[in-house]
């Protein structure tokens, strides 16, 4: 009954489609590990990085052009483990 009560006040907190995707390096017993203070910012930080869009009008925007010139052949050869360790 209390992990769904702190699960639902994740819900409120964050959006249910990013409490579906988050994930952490190790797993815990409990989620009320997730509400102490510091994951709760670590949670925010994931948050922000989830949301993030990318505001593309404060930048220049850039025409490379057509390609010119042609393409050079780089011929590798093969090195043996030998040749690599005497290098």
């Amino acid at each position: 009954m209390r992990e769904m009560k702190i699960l639902n006040d994740l819900c409120e907190r964050y959006s249910e489609e990013f409490m579906n995707i988050v994930s952490f390096d190790k797993k815990f017993d409990s989620l009320s590990y997730i509400v102490c203070d510091k994951l709760k910012l670590k949670m925010d930080l994931k948050f922000a990085a989830f949301n993030f869009k990318i505001d593309f009008s404060k930048y220049e925007s850039y025409t490379i052009g057509d390609k010119v010139g042609i393409d050079a052949e780089v011929n590798k050869k093969k090195k043996t483990t030998k040749q690599f360790l005497n290098d």
